[in-house]
């Protein structure tokens, strides 16, 4: 962010008059030929009012002669009008603002817009709101414009024109920086309330939900039986499922609260039918609600198969117990996608592990589900 400031300030001392202390200046007239013209002559027109060397600290320094030059100047880049000079200065004032605003984050902003702030205003004061809208309406323009300012030969002017950037550049930082920690600050301490989670903890756990909905509802094809990755796969033997059968997988946190992102996948293979629930949360600050700390929107997302077959193979536990229980369903579905369920249960009962095969799926995205068999 310094670099670009500093550029910010080497373009305002070349051209930002003295300005006096009033409310709000008068409107220079500033166009959107103006600001188009400002932002694709910027270099250039920088590196010709340096060469005329016509300014000192903060402001325009020229004689007569000088200043019909430095009009020549503005007007051959597009700069209409016999005010060129305070139309450069204004639209200069307003990127300053507009530049500094995009590097505060949003939540930051609204946050302190809620509580009443504007961490711009000491940015604003030398601006015309009218002159303001029609340089913001290119902003996009006048920020590409900046990134692509060449300062190098800048940092050679005078001494004392680099100590005024230097310290232009470090009020601007310091208005920015101040006001982001400041949002920071407020924004951890609404969120530790007296929710259970963080707004961190609860935008993450939605993020896992999103991401297994967004994979799944792409995926196809067959990932490939599971059972064959156990240590005990040679006495899996495939075999027939009681009828009745209904295997339910669910990832929730904690079931009691209605703040938890979850889901749950249920196949039903008496009727054919697997459906895939998904509810996931985003969590953000609430202005209006200081007690609670944040307010949460939910998102919930359904996907509906058709199975058209199952198989199923078992492990039958040893009766001495040397190794134990396991079972995967590899259930096919009208839609193309081949889905593997598949669980097993150490010989003393003190450990298992289960896992859902869906090609294309990463495993980060299945390694914590659980899974009842009804």
């Amino acid at each position: 962010m310094r670099s670009i400031l500093k550029k910010i300030s080497t373009i305002l001392m070349c051209a930002v008059l003295v300005s006096a202390l009033f409310a709000e200046p008068a409107s220079t007239g500033v166009t959107d030929s103006d600001v188009k013209n400002w932002a694709k002559n910027l270099n250039s027109i920088a590196k010709e009012l340096q060469a005329l060397g016509v300014w000192s600290g903060d402001s325009i320094n020229a004689t007569v002669k000088q200043k019909t030059s430095v009009d020549g100047v503005l007007n051959k880049y597009g700069i209409s009008g016999s005010n060129c000079i305070e139309k450069f200065g204004m639209i200069s004032s307003c990127a300053v603002v507009i530049v500094a605003e995009s590097e505060l984050d949003a939540q930051s902003a609204a946050l302190l817009k809620a509580m009443g702030m504007d961490p711009m205003a000491e940015l604003k004061k030398n601006i015309n709101s009218k002159d303001y809208k029609v340089v913001e309406a290119n902003s996009k323009a006048v920020i590409k414009a900046y990134n692509n300012l060449d300062t190098s030969s800048f940092d050679s002017g005078s001494a004392d024109s680099s100590a005024a950037g230097d310290d232009y550049s470090d009020d601007v930082d310091d208005v920015v920086d101040f006001y982001t920690r400041l949002a920071n600050s407020s924004n951890a301490d609404i969120a530790n309330l007296t929710s259970n989670l963080s707004m961190n903890e609860a935008n993450e756990e939605g993020k896992y939900v999103k991401s297994m909905y967004e994979a799944i509802s792409k995926a196809s094809g067959d990932s490939g039986l599971l059972y064959k990755s156990s240590k005990q796969a040679s006495k899996y033997k495939k075999t027939s499922y009681k009828k009745g059968t209904k295997v339910k997988i669910d990832h929730y946190w904690d079931t009691e609260d209605k703040n938890q992102s979850k889901y749950e996948l249920i196949f039903d293979l008496d009727k054919k039918t697997a459906e895939f629930n998904f509810d996931w949360k985003v969590a953000k600050v609430d202005y209006k609600d200081m007690v609670n700390g944040y307010k949460v929107e939910s998102t919930t997302k359904s996907l509906k198969y058709t199975i058209t077959s199952v198989e199923y193979y078992y492990l039958t536990e040893d009766p001495m117990r040397s190794y134990g229980e396991g079972k995967e369903y590899v259930i096919k579905t009208k839609e193309g996608l081949v889905l593997h369920v598949w669980n097993e249960y150490s010989g003393d009962y003190n450990a298992y592990e289960w896992k859902v095969g869906i090609k294309g799926l990463p495993d980060s995205l299945t390694e914590t589900l659980g899974w009842t068999t009804e």
